[in-house]
């Protein structure tokens, strides 16, 4: 509970005035015994617990009376968000998560999560008397005043996005304001929907944020707002991989079920247009979690370079229903095999040489003949040598980072060298007449994820004698009977870094018969190869490639029309369009950036968790149940206002005195019996 006139709250000591006056008047009197008295005292003996109980009464609802009154003066607020027994603070620093998983709709009355915590963030500030509210939004990151919580619903600075959210750093940096302007009693709101990817549980810079509120001398209050209801039923799209062959356009691409039911069939109504103009509509029937799809788009009469997108119907969050793609000329796929081992050798050249690709190329060299140059061209590395040294190593960091793919196979000599922190173990055999076979993997990603439509690569099916255990911290992607990791992967900027445990070599494994390595090196070729060519895929946020303002790029795709398919008022404030999905072309190159992969995982933070990654700070939860749209934050004066006067009733017919009864008459026929 909150008060909008905290100070009047001292007067709250006079409510102790009945109880003085009381205690002073039982001063006045002086006892003096009386013999005649005590006859008189021993009559009343029997009457005297009813008045002083009667007394008792009288002074309490004059008290209380009193403390009604101070309190309704003081003009009290309620709120689940506020909570009980605060006070208005000096600052409010407001963080917003802009994310694109905020623009769920969880009522009937189709507002967002977002929008239903604007709503309820502004009546609050309203009804404490509008503190220094200071806005921090996940989308810039930047930290703004504003002076008038009604310009929260109609600045840019709130509006939709399709970003991601970094939650520990945007508290990092209210925590580092708080401390250098020295802002008073201050608290920080937070409005956010708990997304697992977005509050990043597991970072280190929890333990930084910790001692950060710690070491305010006036310790902020940390306020949640979580918006956890679930969201109406709710369908997304997303691309798996765009691949150009020949004249021919192939789209890899996964319809994804949010909702609650997925046993039952669905049919989605899905739109594919390409250069600004329908190319077609197709229901797609989807039962489960996801199903995986592929469209081939034929070119023959469309320019070199363009671009467009895949689109579903309207749902729970309208955010996710469009998936944008831009291509260009084909361009070659060129592997690059480092190798020492002729045997080995001549199974990784059979093993590259890869179907789906209209031009296509693989060089052979030493790992001392590792450069920059040869790697510029590449889109995959193929790695079967000793790890490379410190000097090879950074050249290759620098391939992987800028998005190409690498696959490291184990040597066939011993070595000490490490990369990325991994290095090689033993060669393990195993026993006599048995193999090392693989019982799981991971199917929905990585280069050995299932086809495009629904089967599988039969990872099961290989049959392995030898292979190097992987040492150091990995991704295991696939492992072993023995639960040992057989490939693992490490992310690495734009592109990563696999490992295999064993070689397609008739002595290592069978690995070689290409019904598992084709797949999974196209898959690793077809990543690597985005890295080429006049358009590519980036995703919406901060840093835009190529881009440093909204100046220097121009959107291709009209977000009003498109959003007007999604019943959105084109008349809405919009976002910067670094932050908005869409296709730009920036200078020459043609980009379509996309909501990042992230924002499709809809798992929400824990109790426990938040708990624990704010162990030690002042913080209270208020669950939105997307029901209400505005605070619950509401003037309860009139109630305490209420009760003085029932008090001071009360008090009154207390001070009533009963009027004495009276004498009965006697009757005269009774008196001449």
């Amino acid at each position: 509970m909150a008060f909008l006139n905290q100070p009047i709250l001292w007067l709250l000591f006079a409510a102790a005035i009945p109880v003085i006056i009381h205690l002073l008047n039982r001063k006045r009197h002086r006892t003096v015994k009386w013999a005649a008295m005590s006859f008189i005292l021993k009559a009343t003996r029997e009457s005297r617990g009813k008045k002083k109980l009667k007394h008792i009464l009288i002074l309490t609802a004059r008290t209380l009376a009193l403390a009604a009154l101070v309190i309704a003066i003081a003009q009290p607020l309620i709120s689940g968000f506020l909570g009980w027994g605060g006070s208005k603070p000096d600052t409010v620093v407001f963080i917003l998560d802009r994310s694109l998983s905020m623009e769920s709709e969880t009522g009937s009355d189709a507002i967002s999560k977002r929008e239903q915590a604007l709503a309820q963030v502004k009546q609050t500030l309203k009804q404490i008397g509008t503190p220094n509210l200071i806005l921090l939004d996940s989308a810039s990151g930047k930290i703004q005043q504003i002076q008038n919580p009604d310009t929260l619903t109609v600045i840019s600075s709130t509006a939709a996005t399709d970003t991601m959210a970094d939650i520990p750093s945007l508290l990092d940096k209210a925590v580092n304001y708080i401390i250098a302007n020295n802002t008073g009693k201050t608290e920080i709101w937070l409005a956010s929907d708990l997304q697992d990817s977005n509050w990043k549980a597991i970072s280190s810079q929890w333990n930084t944020i910790r001692s950060g509120i710690k070491n305010i001398k006036q310790h902020p209050k940390l306020r949640i707002l979580a918006l956890t209801a679930k969201a109406r039923d709710n369908f997304s799209v997303s691309i798996k991989s765009v691949r150009r062959r020949d004249s021919a356009l192939i789209l890899d691409f996964i319809i994804s079920n949010h909702g609650e039911d997925t046993n039952n069939e669905t049919n989605i109504d899905t739109t594919i247009f390409l250069n600004g103009k329908q190319y077609k509509s197709e229901k797609y029937s989807i039962k489960g979690d996801s199903v995986a799809l592929q469209e081939t788009i034929n070119l023959k009469n469309a320019p070199i370079s363009g671009y467009g997108y895949i689109s579903l119907p309207p749902d729970g969050n309208n955010r996710d229903n469009n998936i944008y793609f831009a291509y260009g000329e084909a361009t070659p796929a060129h592997t690059l095999i480092v190798s020492d081992d002729p045997r080995a050798l001549d199974c990784l050249e059979r093993s590259s040489a890869l179907p789906g690709f209209s031009s296509q190329s693989s060089e052979v060299v030493r790992p001392s003949q590792i450069s920059n140059s040869l790697l510029h061209k590449a889109s995959m590395l193929v790695w079967q040598a000793a790890l490379p040294d410190k000097k090879k190593a950074t050249i290759i960091k620098q391939f992987i980072e800028s998005g190409g793919s690498a696959i490291f196979l184990p040597p066939t000599s011993e070595s000490e060298n490490s990369f990325l922190g991994i290095h090689w173990g033993a060669i393990q055999e195993s026993p006599r007449g048995q193999y090392f076979i693989i019982k799981q993997w991971e199917q929905r990603e990585g280069p050995q994820h299932n086809y495009s439509n629904g089967e599988t690569v039969p990872l099961d099916t290989l049959r392995a004698i030898r292979r190097r255990e992987i040492i150091g911290d990995i991704t295991p992607l696939a492992e072993w009977d023995d639960n040992k990791p057989a490939m693992g992967r490490i992310l690495l900027g734009k592109g990563s870094a696999y490992f295999i445990t064993t070689l397609p070599d008739r002595r290592w494994s069978d690995l070689d018969t290409g019904t598992i390595t084709v797949p999974i090196f196209q898959n690793m070729l077809t990543h690597g190869n985005k890295r080429f060519g006049s358009a590519f895929f980036s995703e919406t946020g901060r840093h835009t490639p190529l881009a440093a303002s909204a100046d220097d790029m121009v959107s291709l795709i009209d977000n009003s029309k498109v959003n007007a398919r999604y019943s959105i008022d084109p008349d809405d404030i919009h976002s910067h369009p670094l932050y908005l999905a869409g296709v730009k072309r920036i200078g020459e190159h043609i980009i379509a950036t996309n909501r990042p992969h992230a924002e499709d995982d809809t798992n929400n933070l824990g109790d426990d968790e938040l708990s624990e990654i704010l162990k030690g700070t002042n913080f209270t939860i208020f669950e939105n149940n997307g029901k209400n749209t505005t605070s619950s934050t509401n003037p309860i004066w009139q109630f305490f206002l209420i009760a003085a006067l029932l008090f001071l009733i009360i008090e009154a017919i207390l001070c009533l005195n009963k009027k004495p009864a009276a004498k009965k008459r006697n009757n005269p026929a009774s008196e001449a019996k």
